[in-house]
């Protein structure tokens, strides 16, 4: 695990109250339950939201997460010193290997963050720690895809500049779409 971003949230805790002094790290196997805990978190919080289910996740092995954090997926979370903020996936290799990407694409899966830390920098300093990890890999574009119903996560993604490429995914549960979004990684750095 290494500090890939360290930022002062939204703005200077000093200047803004409202931010949070945030270290963006990547996550090894060796913490896997801080990962696990994270996940949890997150499919309480927002069922909905994301692929797996609370079910599924719960009955996953120490060898099952740790093994996750291998790879290929790259797992990101915003920490205030040891407490975890929050968190976004990597995937530089598609969804699965039965459906992948081009050469130049990384997809941002699983952005959360804790409801306490919202508003204050966290998601931003995710996402920037993962636009520069797409540089570094040398995949310049950015894909991610949101709930259409999920109104809030739509609007911080316009906001911050990505645009939607007009492929659509069905729900297998709960009907409705996965809107796919697309932004250029130096776009996405602030």
């Amino acid at each position: 695990m290494g500090t890939l971003h360290t930022t002062d949230g939204a703005g200077s805790p000093h200047e803004d109250p409202g931010a949070v002094a945030v270290s963006v790290v990547r996550v090894g196997p060796e913490e896997w339950a801080a990962h696990r805990d994270l996940r949890l978190d997150m499919l309480r919080d927002a069922p909905e939201a994301f692929w797996a289910s609370l079910e599924e996740v719960r009955a996953r092995t120490e060898q099952q997460w740790r093994q996750e954090l291998r790879g290929p997926r790259i797992h990101l979370q915003a920490r205030r010193g040891t407490e975890v903020l929050g968190g976004i996936a990597v995937l530089p290799e598609g969804y699965t290997p039965e459906h992948p990407i081009a050469d130049h694409e990384i997809i941002l899966a699983s952005l959360w963050v804790r409801p306490a830390v919202r508003g204050s920098g966290v998601s931003r300093a995710l996402l920037d720690a993962a636009a520069r990890l797409s540089l570094d890999l040398g995949r310049p574009t950015v894909l991610l895809e949101v709930d259409d119903g999920n109104e809030p996560a739509r609007g911080l993604y316009e906001r911050l500049g990505f645009v939607e490429t007009g492929v659509r995914h069905p729900r297998q549960a709960g009907g409705g779409a996965w809107v796919e979004y697309t932004i250029t990684a130096r776009d996405l750095l602030r």
